[in-house]
């Protein structure tokens, strides 16, 4: 009677192989859900500082005591917004929200970008410009994840404090569209959010890190088919991200 024959070397190689990739996938995702319990700790913490300094009437009056709720107010709404984004992004790549995917016009998408952000930026001291999009130029992809894919990169060079952020195209590559977004500040340099000035002197509330930022950017990337990466400097004092979108056919 024949004995069963057992795997082959080349069939364990690739089973290591596939254990490997699984245990850093799961190393992977453990890192960012740790950093996210992080960045919505930031503005939970503010929440309870400005809620103490109410209940143990620490302040100087009625107005100030007012102003001290608006900032928390503002700043759960920082949080529910933040855990919106998180949860979107998580439904996207478990497949419980599909892409549509359709030919897009860049023109009208980026036009749309820079009126959502324009009074941030403004608000921000920092300069926007979106360089002229030929109609013709379309990318297949969902043009609803792209548009908040590009509003988070903006948040995160705001959050660096860069005061010149430049958007503009190549499309010369047959086959895919490249967005560049040049900004004057490194992205992985972002300021942490608890290292910040206190939340009564600023009144306002926490954002995410501009590095977190950019890693939701890139789980949302993968999910729409495009190519993401970050390229620094020499001397690391400006960042450029680099986004790679499949032409329409």
């Amino acid at each position: 009677m024949n004995q069963p024959c057992g795997p082959t070397h080349d069939e364990i190689e690739a089973l290591q192989l596939t254990c490997d990739r699984l245990r850093q996938q799961v190393q992977f995702q453990s890192a960012f859900l740790g950093t996210a319990s992080h960045e919505l700790r930031a503005p939970i913490n503010q929440i309870i500082s400005l809620h103490q300094l109410i209940l143990e009437d620490l302040c100087e009056s009625p107005a100030e005591e007012r102003e001290f709720i608006a900032q928390a107010n503002q700043a759960m709404v920082t949080v529910l917004r933040n855990l919106d984004t998180l949860i979107s992004v998580s439904k996207l790549e478990i497949g419980a929200i599909r892409p549509q995917w359709q030919p897009v016009q860049l023109g009208p998408l980026l036009a749309a970008v820079q009126q959502l952000t324009e009074m941030k930026c403004v608000n921000r001291q920092c300069r926007l410009t979106v360089a002229a999009v030929d109609p013709a130029v379309m990318v297949q992809t969902d043009g609803q994840w792209l548009q908040q894919l590009l509003i988070i990169l903006i948040d995160a060079a705001l959050g660096t404090g860069s005061q010149q952020i430049n958007i503009y195209l190549d499309t010369a590559a047959p086959d895919i569209v490249t967005l560049y977004l040049d900004c004057d500040c490194p992205l992985a340099h972002g300021q942490d959010p608890e290292l910040g000035s206190s939340p009564a002197a600023t009144g306002e509330a926490i954002p995410l890190s501009p590095s977190f930022s950019y890693q939701i950017a890139a789980r949302m990337a993968t999910q729409i088919q495009a190519a993401l990466r970050q390229e620094s400097s020499a001397d690391q004092n400006t960042s450029q991200i680099v986004l790679g979108l499949p032409k329409a056919e």
